[in-house]
């Protein structure tokens, strides 16, 4: 086999395994919200910074439950940052599912609009 034909082989076989990784990480269906109570309006009425949206990125874990809770900015107050963090801790989901229906890890993002 010639050199050339070798490196195309090779290249499509690299390509169709990093395609059916990337398929085996892609949830097939997404979670959806089961239980998502909501914040303390006091704490969030009153926090202290400028920022109107804070965005929080968490996991949605394969029993339904929230981990890895975390704020991508501040919103000026440690006690409105941490309500925001327990209370969507606190949220339950139906997992997301892979193509063969089993429960998969999922990533979300909430974008949380404060009060002024």
């Amino acid at each position: 086999m010639s050199n050339v034909l070798r490196c195309v082989a090779l290249t499509a076989l690299i390509m169709s395994m990093s395609a059916a990784v990337s398929l085996a990480a892609t949830p097939y269906e997404a979670p959806k919200a089961v239980s998502t109570p909501g914040f303390d309006s006091d704490v969030l009425h009153g926090y202290a910074g400028d920022t109107t949206v804070v965005n929080v990125n968490f996991t949605i874990n394969t029993d339904g439950s929230v981990s890895h809770v975390e704020l991508q900015g501040s919103t000026g107050s440690s006690d409105a940052d941490a309500s925001i963090v327990n209370t969507i801790s606190t949220w339950k989901f139906t997992p997301a599912t892979d193509s063969n229906g089993n429960p998969v890890e999922a990533s979300k993002t909430e974008y949380i609009e404060l009060g002024a």
